[in-house]
């Protein structure tokens, strides 16, 4: 396949408005990829216009999964300087949604298997490819697929998620909770007639932060931190005069084994119901996203592979000082290392779907994040580096058939 063809893949992925859902227009365009190439696949359905799609490479033990998402996060399209959904070429840059997260990664991949395929590779073992929908609310796909029994006999799985030069091997998980409070509402001037909603919301989030901070400051976990407390969304109020009679907020929570999801939870709905007795409140929650936190093997085959086969590629990039100074403000600020010598191996707060993928076996499984793109998931504007995503497809060939020697 020549250059040309590789971007031509990407642009097609990212054209699709997989925002939230239309993964089965995603997994039927790459089915036709594979049937063009001579490789069976299968689409396995999620709901709606969703579905996840299933093919596999070789036959018998071991088994190597790889996997990516076809899924984006929403956009704002005035904020872009180019159609998001138009792949658009700038000297080295790529730009359009889901260039780094993860329409890249997912192109490398399957072009990775289609020239394996195509080279007669013999394979001691099966490749087993999974492309997922939902994974950046919920990860539905790779629940389904878990369910479904597609992980219980793989050895080591790859996920191509954007990581560049480094690679990842634990995540934290990741607990969103609606938050809902109902009172009265009242002209401002006479509040007692009123119950207000937005003052029971406030009360209450400030009660379930101070709960929690001693369980968050005594637990740590020595790959990836302590737990990260946010309140992202606080809506409540239509006018200065009114006292509100609703209010919500989403309190988003990145998690570690040793403070557990269910825990939190536990100890967020005891703040409710006392809440509740004791205050004319009425504060319920619902609880939106809940994944558990991952810890793989930093010593597994596969991650001693990515590493060894990386280990060229990142050398030829030939950083500059001020871009080193650069990447290491970014270190700082993200919390997650930087180095311009070696594929470091990390421990990072972002999940991916190897919390519904290993959901069995969350301590020491052999799995592995590494894929191209740069920091600049979820934002406007965002692009991958050509040159990298080139690369990756060579790298995954490696990896993939070096599993296998």
């Amino acid at each position: 396949m020549n250059e040309a063809e590789k971007i031509d893949i990407l642009s097609k992925l990212v054209s699709f408005k997989s925002v939230n859902d239309h993964e089965k227009q995603v997994a039927e365009y790459l089915q036709s990829l594979f049937k063009k190439h001579g490789i069976e696949s299968h689409l396995v359905p999620v709901n709606g216009d969703r579905a996840n799609l299933v093919a596999e490479i070789g036959s018998g033990k071991p088994i190597l999964g790889v996997s990516g998402h076809m899924d984006v996060v929403d956009v704002q399209a005035q904020n872009w300087k180019t159609d998001p959904f138009q792949l658009t070429a700038k000297d080295d840059k790529l730009y359009g949604r889901g260039a780094t997260d993860m329409k890249s990664g997912l192109a490398a991949m399957v072009i990775a298997l289609i020239e394996l395929k195509q080279n007669h590779e013999p394979f001691k073992g099966t490749i087993r490819f999974m492309a997922t929908a939902g994974e950046e609310v919920g990860q539905e796909g790779a629940e389904v697929l878990q369910k479904s029994g597609y992980m219980k006999d793989i050895d080591s799985l790859l996920i191509g998620e954007p990581t560049g030069y480094l690679t990842v091997y634990a995540s934290k998980g990741e607990l969103d909770i609606d938050l809902q409070s109902l009172g009265k509402a009242a002209h401002s001037s006479m509040p007692a007639l009123g119950n207000n909603a937005v003052e029971h919301l406030i009360n209450v989030i400030n009660q379930i932060k101070a709960q929690l901070q001693k369980p968050m400051a005594d637990a740590t976990n020595s790959v990836l931190g302590k737990t990260i407390f946010n309140v992202d969304v606080i809506e409540g109020g239509t006018q200065p005069n009114a006292i509100p009679g609703h209010a919500k907020a989403v309190l988003n929570i990145r998690t570690i084994p040793e403070l557990s999801n269910q825990k939190i939870l536990d100890l967020i709905q005891e703040v409710l119901d006392n809440y509740n007795a004791t205050t004319s409140g009425k504060v319920t929650m619902e609880v939106g996203m809940n994944i558990i936190p991952i810890l793989g093997n930093k010593n597994s085959k596969l991650l001693k592979l990515v590493q060894k086969i990386g280990q060229p590629y990142l050398q030829k990039q030939n950083y500059t000082t001020d871009q080193i100074k650069q990447f290491e403000q970014q270190a700082k600020l993200s919390g997650i290392p930087f180095s311009a010598d070696e594929i470091l191996a990390v421990g990072v707060s972002g999940g991916t779907d190897a919390s519904k993928f290993f959901i069995d076996q969350p301590n020491n499984c052999n799995y592995v994040v590494f894929g191209p793109g740069n920091n600049n998931a979820h934002q406007d504007n965002e692009y991958v580096s050509k040159t990298m995503y080139l690369d990756f497809i060579e790298i995954f060939k490696q990896i993939i058939t070096e599993f296998f020697a």
